[in-house]
């Protein structure tokens, strides 16, 4: 498993307004495609563990990877990103209430302003 130092955590938003966390720092580990001590992002942060030690992030493009010391200037850190992963999983509550916003009666009262509009015309 590749192990993320000097990491950091970015919040980035799409176009489409959505809201997404990668982290940043420097990659070490065994993986062919990153040369050690390689700066890498990763794609968006779809999951995560922690252990007693340990925090170990799961990203979109299914990489998995162990944090290790974050950047000394992110005070914090871990208990940021964890803060921020957690509010991300929660679905926003649905304000729309289907008892409340049942509409009835719409065509006699949309035929009543209509008939009245052509008689004031």
């Amino acid at each position: 498993m590749n192990i993320l130092n000097n990491w950091k955590m970015l919040e980035l938003i799409t176009r489409d307004g959505e809201s997404l966390v990668c982290i940043e720092g420097r990659v070490y580990g065994s993986n062919p495609r990153f040369p050690t001590s390689s700066h890498i992002r990763t794609s968006p942060v779809t999951g995560y563990s922690v252990d007693v030690n340990s925090m170990v992030v799961k990203t979109k493009r299914g990489s998995e990877y162990l944090l290790g010391k974050p950047d000394p200037s992110q005070v914090f850190a871990q208990q940021r990103l964890l803060r921020r992963l957690a509010q991300l999983s929660q679905k926003p509550a649905c304000t729309f209430d289907e008892l409340e916003s049942q509409v009835t009666g719409f065509g006699d009262c949309h035929t009543q302003q209509v008939g009245h509009a052509a008689q004031d015309t």
